[in-house]
């Protein structure tokens, strides 16, 4: 009985090495924000128009994004927290604020709506912005026209 732990275990501990030896290490992907701006969207995006029954300001943060991947990355969520002029968090409880959709190698531009209530007083305050890599989501249309996307995920013409 001893012989066969000790054989099971053996065989099982060359499958783990080899199998760790077989998969590359993940290595740390680092996103970095910079240059970070909320511009109200009529001045930022003149073709948008704030769609019909929001009580929010529709704002657009831009800025920089850094990436060190070895490739193109599809999705990145966006985080930050927002303050209005008096010190209030403008998004409680909501720090993902947007997402980007392709990420190129390097530095570049990005630009991402936000929904700001109407009762938050400018100037903006913007700290802790971070991006990550999104997790997938699963949707129910896969329909890429611009009528199936909500108003504040349209493109930005600008």
């Amino acid at each position: 009985m001893d012989s066969l732990k000790s054989r099971f275990f053996s065989i099982f501990l060359v499958l783990f090495l080899s199998f760790s030896l077989l998969v590359p290490s993940v290595e740390a992907l680092n996103l970095e924000l910079s240059q970070l701006n909320l511009v109200k969207c009529d001045t930022a995006d003149p073709a948008s128009k704030q769609p019909k029954g929001y009580r929010s300001g529709c704002y657009i943060l831009d800025g920089e994004i850094k990436s060190t991947a070895k490739s193109l990355i599809k999705d990145v969520d966006v985080f930050a927290f927002i303050y209005d002029a008096s010190g209030e968090e403008v998004l409680p409880n909501r720090p993902r604020i947007g997402s980007i959709n392709n990420v190129p190698i390097g530095t570049s531009q990005f630009s991402v709506r936000v929904p700001i209530p109407s009762f938050a007083v400018p100037p903006f305050t913007i700290k802790k912005a971070k991006a990550k890599i999104a997790i997938p989501v699963p949707t129910i249309s896969k329909d890429s026209s611009e009528e199936d996307i909500l108003p504040l995920e349209r493109s930005i013409e600008g």
